[in-house]
């Protein structure tokens, strides 16, 4: 049965013996010329348009009103006064000269330009693709954006040795790329010649840490705002302060300073990297300012004895309360120095606190530690100490280098050698000389018996003595020996000629040992 419209387009049939051919042939015209390069003016008027020109065409959008109510989907044609619609069928297409793109009926609704194309060879925009650049495109600028959130372009490559990069070039000639070329680490590269390239940035895959291969220059900044500084932390950081010099700042201030000339350091140092504490023995700590007494000296207490003392440096014991028992040469406060360079190389030298500003009060004190142990305190001898009482124990002096002492008895002068000198004067009246003596003439009577030394002797000492009258300035004296107290008891004036009656002067000198 013959059918009255065509299969794709239903165009009219003229059917047999058709009365008014020329309507339906018409009608048929109409459609094609609907149809054939279907171009409408919107698809988007929900109402129809007040003025529409002859053989205006919208597809009508869902939902609209008027003269376009329930026609939702179908192409209206304004002809002869009126609004036309006609169905389409899947596959149409019609550019949509408002919107500048071309849509689809999917057999429900006009899919507007959003169709996918698929297994396309190549593309080419403005100019031709071929077999390696399957997608080319030559104009001012290429636009990717978004459909209403974020938006991703991606380059994946088959295997970590691949490449997957964007590459810029000059005349064709690579000058940088960015992406993972070889390996799967980010890395951005340059080249001056499209040849060779040096990796100027490293982004490592496995850790995220960035590498700088070939270094990095960075702006001189200043300490309020460092060429290097930190997320979230400006004032903070790495600035060059002047030529050659290195500047690190803290909260927009200079806190160290590295120059040829040395370290400039405007903070303290602390952390492990310095003495925890003043006497910390620990090898490779920085010393502070109090360390080892540096500075001011460390306070010895009740508990410090001087052998255990392991720390090298400058003490000082406030009161002579702290000695007993703490092995101090001398009930006394003072400063200690400390010197240790081992565990059996060791030395002390203590200055006991004078009590008032006599340099006799000042008394120096040194002993070390070997091998065998400690050594005894001995004192150090200068200017103030050297007179004084001089002792021993057992033949070894303790007491000062030189003693002068006087008394009734005379003057007398130790040394801290054992050395012992006495002198003394004695005066005789009413002597005579009248006995003979040879040639010669002494008195006729001891000169003056036993007298007592100003000191006692260890042991019988060597005695001068020498004798004068006012009228014969010396005579000759002659005798014994005294004993260790006592002057010579059998010493006599001799004299060349015979005297009576004279007072005689003799002056005794005895020299021997204290000890």
């Amino acid at each position: 049965m013959p059918t009255e419209v065509s299969a794709i387009l239903a165009l009219p049939y003229i059917q047999p013996a058709q009365a008014q051919k020329h309507v339906t042939h018409n009608e048929a015209l109409r459609k094609l010329d609907l149809l054939v390069q279907l171009a409408v003016s919107s698809r988007q008027a929900a109402v129809p348009p007040a003025l529409p020109a002859a053989g205006e065409r919208h597809i009508v959008p869902a939902g609209a009103t008027g003269a376009f109510a329930g026609q939702d989907h179908r192409v209206a044609l304004w002809d002869e006064g009126g609004w036309s619609f006609f169905d389409p069928q899947p596959g149409w297409q019609a550019e949509v000269l408002d919107e500048g793109r071309r849509v689809v009926f999917d057999g429900l609704v006009w899919a507007g330009g959003e169709g996918q194309v698929q297994r396309v060879a190549g593309l080419g925009v403005n100019t031709d693709s071929d077999s390696a650049n399957r997608l080319a495109v030559a104009g001012e600028a290429t636009l990717l954006t978004h459909v209403g959130a974020g938006h991703q372009v991606k380059v994946n490559k088959a295997g970590a040795g691949d490449t997957a990069s964007l590459l810029f070039q000059t005349g064709w000639s690579g000058r940088a790329e960015m992406g993972t070329a070889g390996s799967d680490d980010f890395e951005i590269k340059t080249s001056a010649d499209g040849s060779a390239f040096q990796t100027a940035l490293r982004a490592m895959a496995a850790s995220g840490r960035v590498e700088l291969p070939a270094g990095a220059t960075l702006a001189a900044g200043s300490a309020a705002q460092p060429g290097l500084a930190f997320l979230g932390d400006g004032d903070t950081g790495l600035y060059s302060a002047g030529a050659d010099q290195i500047g690190l700042s803290a909260g927009g201030a200079q806190r160290a300073l590295l120059s040829p000339a040395g370290m400039v350091l405007n903070v303290p140092l602390s952390g492990t990297a310095v003495m925890q504490g003043a006497t910390d023995l620990t090898a490779g700590r920085l010393v502070r300012t109090g360390d080892y007494g540096l500075g001011t000296a460390i306070t010895l207490g009740p508990a410090d004895n001087l052998d255990a003392l392991t720390a090298s440096g400058f003490y000082y014991n406030p009161t002579s309360g702290n000695t007993p028992g703490n092995n101090y040469p001398l009930a006394s406060a003072g400063t200690l120095m400390n010197i240790r360079r081992s565990g059996s190389n060791w030395t002390q030298r203590y200055s006991a606190y004078p009590s008032n500003s006599s340099a006799s009060q000042i008394r120096i004190f040194e002993r070390s530690y070997g091998g065998s142990g400690w050594s005894p305190w001995v004192e150090m001898i200068h200017q103030g100490t050297i007179v004084g009482p001089v002792t021993q124990t057992a033949g070894v002096p303790t007491g000062r280098v030189i003693e002068r002492g006087s008394n009734a008895n005379g003057e007398y002068v130790r040394f801290a050698d054992g050395t012992q000198i006495c002198t003394k004067r004695i005066t005789l009246t009413a002597q005579d000389m009248n006995v003979a003596y040879g040639s010669l003439f002494r008195s006729n009577s001891l000169l003056s018996g036993t007298t007592t030394y100003p000191a006692t002797f260890a042991t019988a000492p060597s005695c001068i003595c020498i004798a004068h009258t006012a009228d014969f300035a010396t005579l000759t004296a002659v005798g014994g020996i005294g004993d260790t107290v006592n002057t010579p008891s059998t010493v006599y004036a001799v004299s060349p000629i015979s005297l009576s009656n004279r007072t005689i002067y003799v002056n005794v000198t005895a020299t021997g040992r204290w000890f």
